[in-house]
């Protein structure tokens, strides 16, 4: 039971970093490459500076970078979940929230992100179920999970009902693509959101298999 609690609180910690980190990397994306149009004149003069102070020689340390990298991410969304588990980190998290919320170019991207991430993990609005679609063409199907379900004001097929679809993307299943398709053009299957994260995550290596959703399954 020791180990198995354990699991669960490392399990949980990783995932609530994960919800802090990926809305803050991504709008740092976004905005680090906006930024870098105006400043990339400048790139070469940078690079030059690089070689004058020999950063070239450490290049026997390069096949080690990548290893690195990822422990220093892996160590970094702990942290993350630590700090938000904790009293002064969530009013630390909700202070930064509040900050970025108020720049007029990031509280765009941010919160859209943040929110997508909270779906994900069940902490916000989430997804209904996981369905495949035949997108972008027909015959080839995509997984992707329902959003949403509206009104077809718009008369775009018989059903009077309109789906919003979600279609992931691999490995980083917060950005995707938004289909809006009839509920007759969807196969529900017997997946919840976290099964369709891991597959997606994996590109398809790990996951039980496909089947259809059981009645009242979602």
């Amino acid at each position: 039971m020791a180990q198995t609690g354990k699991a669960h609180f490392f399990r949980n910690t990783f995932l609530a970093g994960l919800v802090i980190l990926i809305p803050l990397y991504v709008t740092y994306l976004l905005v680090s490459f906006l930024l870098g149009l105006l400043s990339g004149v400048g790139e070469p003069v940078l690079e030059g500076l690089f070689h004058l102070v020999g950063f070239e020689r450490l290049s026997w340390a390069e096949p080690l970078a990548p290893a690195v990298n990822l422990s220093i991410a892996l160590v970094a969304i702990f942290v993350l979940g630590l700090i938000g588990a904790n009293i002064v980190g969530r009013k630390i998290l909700a202070t930064l929230n509040n900050l970025l919320m108020r720049l007029p170019l990031v509280r765009t991207i941010y919160g859209a992100v943040k929110q997508t991430a909270e779906a994900f993990q069940g902490t916000g609005p989430s997804f209904q179920k996981v369905v495949l679609v035949q997108f972008p063409s027909k015959g080839c199907w995509m997984m992707g999970m329902v959003a949403s379900e509206r009104p077809n004001t718009m008369n775009l097929w018989a059903s009077n009902r309109v789906l919003s679809v979600f279609i992931p993307t691999t490995p980083n299943p917060t950005s995707g693509f938004l289909a809006l398709v009839s509920p007759d053009d969807v196969l529900e299957l017997n997946y919840d959101v976290e099964d369709a994260v891991k597959f997606i995550v994996s590109s398809g290596i790990v996951g039980k298999d496909l089947s259809p959703a059981t009645h009242g399954a979602h």
